[in-house]
């Protein structure tokens, strides 16, 4: 999500205008270099399942939320209006007594306020009108799907933390945490996982010239992917940062990307010369590996369709 701040480790120390290859870490001018925390990579968090499956996620961002509840809220709104009233004029037209006029708003509100949410979520997996056009979704903490009593305790909690004190406390408690979570996702064990996402246009990396030698021999295989992907992330969006977050997370990145690498990169390489070198070496071979595969696949089911003998 995006309000929160991001949590970085920051450690301030003495660094020259060069890549230290001997002890394998990044070095500048000097200043405060600071480790990139999950909300300044996309703010996705690494989940393992009970079945030992890594799951990527992405909690909503705190404006997708207040859009989403503000399209449920208004559609919850029209529903009880248009309830009581429907209710004053049969009440007016059958004579109803003011007790069965009561009971019938009490169970009219109820049904907008409670029962849709319930309804919508259990209905549709976590999802609802406002949460269908965002592209959010409420699942539980483990990344599964949310069960009715949840979706109870998350609507019953709305209604004292939004209809009743207007969203204020909502709002307070939304801010403060790491994943923008209300009073009754945290008494529920459920976040708001943002599914549908911009896929961002695909950007070929190529080895900077100086370095198309060393990239050629260097040992590239052991990076991990999402260590790839934060540097594919970094290297798209390096021209919109301030100068010095730029250098700063160019370092943080060469520093755990480094002791992955064999052998160093020359003394003296730019630090993002060497990230974009690292990534694009990989791509490559990637590329070459899956081609190469490919062929392989077509090559046998070429054979396999042959008949024996055949010219």
């Amino acid at each position: 999500m995006d309000v929160p701040l991001a949590r970085r480790t920051c450690q301030t120390r003495p660094m020259s205008t060069a890549m230290s290859t001997a002890t394998g870490t990044a070095t500048g001018t000097g200043g405060t270099v600071c480790s990139a925390g999950p909300a300044e990579t996309a703010r996705r968090e690494a989940l393992v399942t009970g079945e030992a499956v890594l799951l990527d996620l992405r909690p909503a961002s705190f404006a997708m939320r207040i859009l989403s509840f503000a399209i449920d809220g208004l559609v919850s709104l029209a529903l009880l209006v248009g309830g009581i009233w429907s209710l004053a004029m049969l009440a007016r037209s059958a004579s109803l007594d003011e007790g069965y006029l009561a009971a019938g708003s009490v169970l009219i509100t109820a049904f907008a306020l409670l029962g849709i949410p319930v309804l919508a979520e259990t209905v549709s997996g976590g999802r609802s009108l406002g949460r269908w056009a965002v592209g959010t979704r409420v699942v539980r903490d483990d990344g599964g799907p949310v069960h009715v009593r949840q979706s109870i305790l998350r609507a019953v909690s709305a209604l004292f933390e939004i209809w009743t004190v207007s969203g204020t406390l909502a709002l307070a408690i939304a801010l403060v945490d790491a994943r923008s979570r209300r009073l009754g996702d945290l008494l529920a064990g459920t976040f708001v996982l943002q599914e549908r996402l911009r896929t961002p246009a695909p950007t070929q990396v190529e080895v900077p010239g100086h370095l198309t030698a060393w990239a050629r021999g260097a040992d590239v295989g052991r990076l991990p992917p999402t260590l790839l992907q934060e540097i594919r992330t970094f290297l798209a969006r390096s021209s919109s940062l301030h100068a010095r977050s730029r250098r700063d997370l160019a370092l943080d990145l060469v520093q755990r990307v480094v002791p992955s690498v064999s052998p160093p990169p020359p003394p003296g390489t730019d630090p993002e010369a060497f990230l974009q070198a690292v990534l694009a070496e990989r791509s490559r071979r990637d590329e070459e590996l899956l081609r190469s595969r490919r062929e392989r696949e077509l090559e046998l089911a070429r054979q396999v369709g042959t008949l024996p003998f055949s010219s």
